[in-house]
């Protein structure tokens, strides 16, 4: 921390001195008037802006703390030519001559000066120019990403953009291995990208049928340059280290103008987020992991362009072996606790193949269809070897657990989707027709080997039941759906979409359990069950939207009408209901400025409980839970408000952005558990009848580049509050939760003398029980992260990588925990074109990472430790490889 603070002093100093005046006056070249309001910018040499003013009444401009060095004068006025002028900054203030310049309509010849401007607001779309931020050779898109105002990226290869995370990242418009959007960020260079757009956009859903769910999507789209859209490029990497570790990547790909291919490959033991090269990444190795995958993207345009495919396959296997520990106390009323210790040991292994394609086809001049096919394959192995005992008022032996269970499960998928829309006579209208069929099935064996003890409420004399069953399951799901909604423009500015759908989805399950041992064989009706579960909707819907200049109001509703039918064979379990559920969303954007926005939203909806709530009578999952569910829920009412404030100044480059939310729930569905003498947990659904639940969150984010543009900076801060109603033991309790965090982040990436990146956090959690008073607790939480990048010479460079947190003690847990790591990466870049990098790697150089992770919630708190490797260090090599990509043939 000490570093970072005077790494920050440092830069201070170097740009608080050495700081010029620039005056000047702009006329208009034809009559000498004054060019009121004219932007006058200065820009760097990376055409970075710096400073800007605006010209006053009497032509005159005046700009303050001009560092000293070359700079770029850029003079724009509407239906005027741009006035550029290079001048350096050198000891002195700097009076400017006169600047005149001309009306286009006074310009016989085309105006040839031209200057890119490094962010435009395009409608809705923030545009920002590539070359405008600079990047190192070789450089990725992620480290382009993070040079962007307003623009973060987590350790972990989160984008963030204007307050919001981003769920989709494009290239040119198309997902890029649509299954792992970090593929596209961490590969795709960065001297290949022209623009970085970033928006907002609807649900794939509300696209695809023309109903406004109310979802937006925070959208990146990277515009690559003309010639970036022809050559080959990837980098591989190989790593080896202590503890016998490894790791191994490949990414490559080829462009040709529309068509693109994509392999990727990794194998190591280091989990399924391996790669070694990742520095920045909290690298604690859980357990024993081992992780392979390959992958192939495929894109392309066919039929004179008429039909675009994109298609993906992956194939990926994960297997771990992990040890654990845990303890656990629930509170359950006066003087009445439950505390369980808790050991296991387990293996898995996952085997997954998933294939993804889409095709869009334009039909003709009116029509066009989009149709998207994805299906997987799998077969996962599990066994776990579990033991535990609980104790009651922290002393009586309550109950003793053990267990030995393994799983073989084999499982695929199939889901297919159609959409075609048409347009229509009239200009505006048009007709989209929805069909889509989903299919899942699951097969799998169990071998269930459990004892259990449970002891009289004396702690001493005890009831065993043993559980040795062979559990054969069968799941299947199969699913149609169909839409049909008509579009029609009632004036310039209304338009209005009708629309009826419908489906369908029918599911069994099928469990035979059977006995093992040699006196009860045969099938166990207790832990068996034989489901048929078959679902009807019906639904209408209606959008009305409204677009103006400045507004833009989207209304929709969708009315359901569903009807259930619930049986079980084995259970003498028939059941039917229906429900009716409407689901009504409202979206207002007003545009107050071309750099301010206000967006208004709400939605109310109903759920309606799911055939596991309403089951009567379940299997049990083991002698210590029971659940039963309840044939009388209704359903529950959600109503959710947002409301967000964008603010981006195009010529400070700053933003400000504030999110807030409230959502209402009316007759909530809980879980009502009621614990017994023995430690056995017997549960059920209710709703909450007379109670609102309901909860607030505000996050608001400001940032701001500083000393000229070289360093970003924001503030953040976030407060939620909630109510919840729920049961403690049978008892209502009313939780009341609020939770506060502000902090600061700020980054700089010059490639030059240092970089870096950090986060200073500090946050209260406060929490009330109506029923557990006692266990009211006011925590403290806090968090520093860094990572710093040293530019050394013969072309080394250092990363230095710390994390601290802070987690404060409570009622139950008088300790509070102090987390603490700190990663080393020394490199050195080879051959001329610096394609070949060599790396030596230090995790958790002090092994000083506490592996203790710690939860409550209302009247339960639990700590948990397991087998888990920090310290350990690597030597690898990466290599770049780039034909063509991003350079312009002579």
């Amino acid at each position: 921390m000490r570093r970072i603070l005077i790494l920050l002093l440092f830069i201070a100093s170097q740009y608080v001195h050495a700081q010029q005046v620039i005056t000047g006056i702009v006329v208009d070249a034809s009559d000498n008037k004054p060019l009121v309001n004219a932007s006058v910018v200065v820009l760097n040499t990376d055409s970075i802006m710096q400073q800007f003013a605006r010209v006053g009444e009497d032509g005159k401009f005046q700009i303050k703390k001009v560092a000293r060095g070359k700079h770029l004068l850029l003079v724009t006025y509407p239906k005027f030519e741009i006035f550029s002028k290079e001048f350096e900054v050198v000891s002195s203030d700097i009076k400017l001559d006169s600047i005149k310049i001309n009306s286009q309509s006074n310009l016989l010849e085309e105006i040839i000066v031209t200057q890119k401007i490094p962010i435009k607001m395009k409608g809705d779309t923030i545009e920002y120019d590539a070359s405008s931020f600079a990047t190192e050779k070789n450089a990725k898109l992620e480290d382009l990403l993070r040079r962007l105002p307003g623009l973060t990226v987590s350790n972990s290869g989160e984008v963030t953009a204007h307050g919001k995370t981003v769920s989709k990242v494009l290239i040119d418009g198309e997902e890029f291995f649509g299954y792992d959007p970090k593929i596209a960020i961490r590969n795709v260079r960065a001297d290949a990208v022209d623009k970085v757009q970033v928006y907002e956009r609807k649900s794939e859903q509300a696209e695809l049928t023309g109903i406004d769910d109310g979802v937006r999507l925070q959208t990146v789209n990277v515009v690559l340059k003309e010639e970036a859209r022809k050559g080959i490029f990837g980098n591989a990497n190989a790593s080896v280290g202590t503890k016998e570790l490894f790791d191994a990547n490949l990414f490559a790909a080829k462009f040709n103008q529309s068509e693109r291919i994509g392999l990727t490959g990794s194998w190591n033991n280091m989990g399924n987020q391996g790669d070694a090269s990742m520095i920045r990444m909290n690298n604690q190795i859980i357990g024993k992991p081992e992780h392979q995958s390959a992958g192939i993207n495929y894109e392309n345009n066919f039929l004179k362009k008429k039909l675009h495919m994109t298609s993906s396959y992956g194939i990926s296997n994960n297997g771990n072996a992990n040890e654990s520990e845990s303890y656990n106390k629930q509170v359950l009323g006066e003087n009445k606790t439950q505390e369980t210790s808790r050991k296991s040991q387990s293996e898995n292994n996952n085997l997954n193949n998933n294939l993804r394609a889409q095709f869009r086809m334009k039909i003709d001049s009116v029509s066009n269809m989009n149709v998207q096919l994805g299906g997987s394959k799998g077969r996962s192995e599990s066994s776990s070897l579990s033991s535990s005992e609980t104790f009651r008022n922290e002393g009586l032996r309550a109950n003793e657990f053990n267990g030995n269970n393994s799983t073989e499960t084999d499982n695929g998928s199939l889901n297919v989707r159609m959409d075609y829309r048409r347009r229509l006579n009239q200009k505006g209208r048009s007709m989209n027709l929805h069909l889509s069929n989903d299919y899942n099935n699951s097969e799998s064996t169990n071998l269930v080997d459990e004892t259990t003890k449970l002891y009289d409420r004396l702690g001493n004399d005890s009831t065993t039941i043993h559980v040795n069953q062979t559990r054969l399951n069968e799941t299947k799901s199969n699913g149609f759906g169909a839409a049909l909604n008509f579009s029609e423009p009632i004036s310039e500015r209304i338009f209005l979409t009708l629309g009826y759908s419908f489906n369908t989805s029918k599911r069994t399950g099928l469990v035979d359990a059977y006995n093992n041992t040699d006196n009860t064989q045969g099938l166990d009706m207790r832990y068996s069950k034989n489901e048929e579960d078959k679902n009807n909707n019906n639904s209408a819907d209606v959008n009305l939207s409204y677009r103006a200049d400045k507004f833009n109001i989207n209304l929709s509703n969708r009315t359901t009408y569903r009807q259930q039918q619930l049986s079980d064979s084995y259970r003498d379990i028939d059941l039917e209901r229906s429900f009716w559920q409407n689901n009504f969303n409202t979206n207002i954007s007003y545009k107050i400025s071309n750099s301010k926005n206000l967006t208004f939203g709400f939605q109310n909806n109903t759920n309606v409980p799911s055939f596991q709530q309403l089951q009567p009578l379940q299997p049990p999952t083991n002698e210590l839970y029971e659940q039963i569910g309840n044939p009388d829920l209704k359903r529950e009412i959600n109503n959710n408000f947002n409301l967000s404030y964008n603010r981006f100044s195009l010529l400070k480059g700053s933003s400000f952005n504030v999110n807030g939310s409230i959502s209402l729930m009316d007759n909530a569905i809980v879980n009502k558990s009621v614990v017994d003498d023995k430690g056995k947990t017997t549960a059920t659904f209710v709703n909450i009848n007379d109670k609102l639940n309901w909860n607030a969150r505000l996050n608001a984010n400001y940032g701001k580049p500083i000393f000229n543009g070289v360093m970003q900076f924001g503030p953040y801060s976030m407060i939620s509050y909630s109510s919840n109603y729920l049961y403690i033991n049978g008892d209502l309790n009313q939780n009341i939760t609020t939770n506060a965090n502000v902090g600061i982040n700020g980054n700089k990436q010059s490639s030059k003398g240092v970089d870096f990146n950090f986060n200073l956090g500090i946050g209260l959690a406060n929490e009330q029980n109506s029923v557990q008073s006692r266990l009211n607790n006011t925590s403290l939480r806090s968090s520093a992260n860094a990572d710093l990048k040293y530019y050394l010479p013969f072309k080394f460079s250092l990363t230095q990588v710390l994390s601290y947190s802070f987690t404060g003690k409570n009622k139950i847990f008088p300790e509070p925990i102090h987390q603490f790591y700190m990663n080393l990466e020394l490199t050195r870049k080879l051959l001329s074109s610096e394609s070949l990098l060599l790396s030596v790697k230090a995790f958790d150089v002090f092994n000083s990472f506490n592996n203790t992770q710690r939860s409550f919630s209302e009247s339960n708190f639990s700590e948990t430790r397991q087998q888990m490797l920090t310290q350990y260090f690597m030597v690898g090599l990466k290599w770049d490889f780039n034909k063509n990509l991003g350079k312009k043939n002579d």
